[in-house]
């Protein structure tokens, strides 16, 4: 087995001089650019094959997510980190394509080197980079097929592409639906509010069995909340029920600072246990008093309130998580109160159906607020923690590729019909570009080629015959024209479903650009003394990455209690 190196600046840049220069430099980062390409670009497609990536501790994930394999990579060398960081990026910002962007880059790379090589110019070869995916852009604007927001079934074909070769077939197509069914609830025109989405997640059973429900859905584990034995005997379902919503605690206050009572006498003991009824009732009659089904409260509930509650009829979680809890007051129209004792019938709200649900060992509480709220809750259920992680991952993919689609408008039709359409523009604008530019721009229409010439591969199929019959196809007019991987033939790939957002494709074109031209304009890589090296010895500070923010992306799950 040849193993390539990939994560070394070079003998070269560790001699006394600490530099490499000129036509080595070059070299190195082609080659380093190649290597990363090299590992991902086996996973491209539905036919894609997965990677094993196993941890120094002996944890093992199988993927064939580029984006996680590219992550797990320890690379040192400089131009494979930014081919890294351009992965980055596109799963950032259209939450897909991330493979598409690394196999471009590194074709483009190589290209790049071969005209350096030939005596072009680094700075043309930049330039006609520049020239070439400007125009590359244009032309997906002119090629994009506009999308209803309303089509669920065009909706399902742009998820179904981003799940199809992480999952089989038929559990592809319930993620899918799953997605739509969750970006159709709070989508409004080419808006989709996504902190208007929660996902809940719970080992057992399959991916069949995700589910999505309007309203809010409180997983009771996460919040903290025992069920008292008391509880089991109330109703699973609270229709058309009244909800309270309490900030504080609901619990026997306490001096201040005092951790515990003394009492001295038997009669000072049944003063103080009738003080703690009292105020158990008090608690129990104020909410009961406003009719209340149930009771969320946000810090500690004491066991006999709740124990009261429970008798009452009125079920009580406590320890709601933060953002749930504003979720509940904006599903239900509840106003939440510092304390019980300002409860008062108007700060009450109301839900269509409270209900306790349990799936596998979890335990949730479901509260469905009227359809105007606009807030639905997804119960995605995985066989193991680890699949519910890959499941959760692949779903919020779904959900970021549909709002790219929906909110910045039009897919194309994949199997690599895309860059065969660009490569074929490509290469009619580049005799009207003078000079070295030229050369460039028909190396960028070449870099495009690598796409479906590896979805061909990774299908078994001749890739030399499957261009030849793809632009054959494209100059008969059919511009529709890819490979469909499920029927292993060149076909009308829009027709059949197999779509992709212009900005997931537009993103990958420009990305990609952007790492070779900043990589093939270097000249000269110099060691320099990275940041804490003066430190004292035995100071271990963490400078971070660069200053690079990472982005939880908004969801509401991301938000801890």
């Amino acid at each position: 087995m040849v193993e390539r190196d990939i994560t070394r600046l070079g003998s070269e840049g560790r001699g006394p001089v600490g530099r490499i220069d000129g036509r080595d430099v070059r070299r190195t980062n082609v080659a380093a650019g190649r290597g990363v390409a090299a590992v991902v670009e086996s996973t491209l497609g539905p036919k894609g094959l997965d990677k094993m990536l196993v941890g120094a501790d002996g944890h093992v994930v199988v993927t064939n997510d580029g984006a996680k394999v590219l992550e797990n990579l320890p690379l040192d060398h400089p131009a494979a980190r930014v081919l890294v960081e351009t992965a980055r990026r596109q799963d950032d910002r259209v939450n897909d394509g991330t493979t598409t962007a690394v196999v471009l880059a590194g074709e483009l790379l190589s290209n790049a080197g071969d005209l350096v090589e030939r005596g072009v110019p680094p700075a043309a070869v930049a330039a006609g980079y520049h020239r070439a995916a400007t125009r590359a852009s244009d032309a997906l604007d002119e090629y994009a097929v506009d999308i209803d927001p309303d089509d669920a079934a065009r909706l399902e074909d742009v998820a179904r592409t981003v799940v199809t070769g992480k999952w089989d077939e038929s559990a592809a197509e319930c993620l899918a639906r799953r997605a739509v069914e969750t970006a159709a609830a709070v989508g409004e025109g080419r808006t989709l509010d996504f902190e208007r989405i929660t996902r809940q997640t719970a080992p057992g059973g399959s991916v069949f069995d995700s589910t999505v429900c309007g309203g809010l859905l409180v997983d009771l584990e996460l919040s903290s909340t025992d069920v008292a034995s008391r509880e089991a005997t109330l109703p699973a379902r609270f229709p058309d029920a009244t909800v309270v919503l309490v900030d504080g605690q609901l619990t026997v206050e306490t001096l201040s600072g005092a951790s515990e009572v003394v009492v001295e006498t038997p009669e000072e003991l049944r003063e103080f246990e009738a003080y703690e009824r009292e105020r158990y009732d008090d608690i129990r009659a104020r909410i009961e008093g406003v009719g209340a089904d149930a009771v969320f409260c946000q810090k500690s509930i004491d066991d006999p309130v709740r124990d009261a509650l429970a008798r009452a009829g009125i079920l009580a979680v406590e320890r709601t998580r933060a953002d749930e809890f504003r979720t509940l007051a904006r599903v239900t129209g509840a106003s939440p109160v510092a304390a019980v004792e300002e409860l008062t019938p108007a700060d009450a709200g109301r839900a269509e159906l409270v209900e306790r649900r349990s799936a596998g060992d979890r335990e949730f509480v479901a509260v469905e607020g009227e359809s105007a709220s606009r807030h639905v809750s997804v119960l995605l259920r995985g066989g193991t923690p680890r699949v519910l992680d890959e499941l959760a991952g692949i779903f919020d993919d779904c959900l970021g590729v549909l709002r790219t689609a929906v909110e910045e408008g039009g897919v194309l039709p994949g199997g690599g019909a895309a860059e065969v359409r660009l490569s074929r523009e490509l290469s009619a604008f580049a005799p009207s570009v003078r000079g070295t530019e030229q050369l460039a721009v028909e190396a960028f229409s070449d870099a495009l080629e690598r796409v479906p010439w590896l979805l061909a591969e990774s299908a078994g199929l001749d890739p030399i015959d499957v261009l030849a019959e793809l632009h054959a196809r494209h100059d008969d007019g059919e511009v529709f024209a890819g490979l469909d991987l499920a029927a292993g033939e060149p076909a009308n790939t829009l027709s059949r479903g197999v779509v992709e957002p212009v900005p997931v494709k537009r993103r990958s074109v420009l990305g990609a650009a952007e790492a070779a031209t900043t990589l093939v304009r270097v000249d000269d890589a110099v060691a320099v003394a990275s940041p804490g090296e003066d430190d004292e010895p035995g100071h271990d500070h963490d400078h971070g990455r660069g200053g690079v923010v990472e982005s939880t992306g908004g969801y509401p799950w991301t938000l801890g209690h």
